[in-house]
């Protein structure tokens, strides 16, 4: 069950991207509340699908060169392939990871899903063990389906 500061971040992110008038706008918005939402979150961003190859869109965080991403890469590349949710509580355990940061302990990935179409994912990675709950789950699964919501209209 999503806690009154989750809803709460969810309405803001409503709220922020309903005037967004293109795809860019609304990802960067979305990103940087979701971003201020835990100090836990390290690195919080969009990959965006482009054909079978998933790009990096708007971030928070340490650069990344991985700018792109093959959908039988990864941690991005398994939830954009199986349509759901991934949540890995030690990335140093989990032979999918493909590691931006040598201090990246935990990772959710989260897809983008219209219809059975993945549009893209939200991928936040966390310094800290098991830092991601059943509630940040339910919250950024509220939240991907807001962006597509908006994504189908701006687009």
């Amino acid at each position: 069950m999503i806690d009154d500061k989750r809803k709460q971040l969810v309405d803001n992110i409503r709220i922020a991207i309903a005037d967004a008038g293109n795809e860019k706008e609304v990802l960067e918005r979305t990103i940087e509340l979701l971003d201020s939402f835990s100090a836990e979150f390290n690195w919080t961003g969009f990959y965006m699908m482009k054909g079978r190859t998933l790009e990096v869109g708007p971030y928070v965080g340490e650069k990344t060169e991985h700018t792109q991403i093959d959908l039988e890469s990864g941690i991005c590349g398994a939830a954009a392939l199986q349509k759901k949710t991934i949540i890995v509580d030690d990335v140093n355990s989990d032979p999918r990871h493909i590691a931006c940061s040598l201090s990246t302990r935990s990772e959710i990935v989260v897809p983008l899903m219209d219809g059975t179409k993945c549009l893209g994912e939200i991928d936040i990675d966390s310094n800290r063990p098991a830092n991601f709950s059943r509630s940040d789950q339910e919250m950024l699964e509220t939240v991907a389906k807001l962006v597509v919501t908006r994504l189908t209209r701006v687009r």
